[in-house]
């Protein structure tokens, strides 16, 4: 079974992070001003800073996209999700987030697309040509966005 990717609204990163490491005993992956990813035993969940509880609608821009601090979904093979994107643009899906790459050039780069159920409910497919880096980082630039440059992870 391929890890699950659940994003969640948090109003102190600081308190979260305590709770996640101390408590859960997950490990911190990448972070940015607004959100920390969490290695969630074996799977990512990121806790992303929001003003207020429970507005879904107060969200922050991730890599210049307005992604929705409530979302969930799943970290596909690669192959699979550019198949499954090809599936949803052949049936004419609008996408909340069109397909790109998230991050290009970054240790955390990423395929990734939004899109929303009837409902309303945000769902985010990504995928990474190279499994290790679902929660990787560069060290030293764990809190860089995207987890720092490829190369840094060579030249240290």
């Amino acid at each position: 079974m391929r890890p699950f990717h659940l994003a969640f609204p948090v109003i102190d990163l600081e308190i979260t992070e305590q709770f996640y490491v101390n408590i859960l005993d997950c490990k911190i992956g990448r972070r940015t001003p607004t959100s920390i990813n969490f290695n969630f035993h074996g799977h990512q969940i990121v806790a992303h800073l929001v003003s207020s509880m429970p507005d879904y609608t107060d969200g922050g821009k991730i890599d210049g996209k307005q992604v929705p601090p409530f979302h969930f979904g799943l970290v596909m093979e690669w192959r699979q999700w550019h198949e499954f994107k090809n599936h949803l643009e052949q049936l004419n899906v609008q996408f909340r987030i069109k397909p790109h790459t998230r991050y290009p050039g970054k240790i955390g780069e990423q395929a990734t697309l939004f899109i929303d159920d009837p409902s309303g409910n945000s769902l985010e497919f990504k995928s990474f040509s190279d499994d290790e880096r679902l929660f990787a980082t560069v060290e030293g630039n764990e809190s860089e966005v995207g987890g720092g440059k490829m190369n840094q992870q060579n030249n240290q």
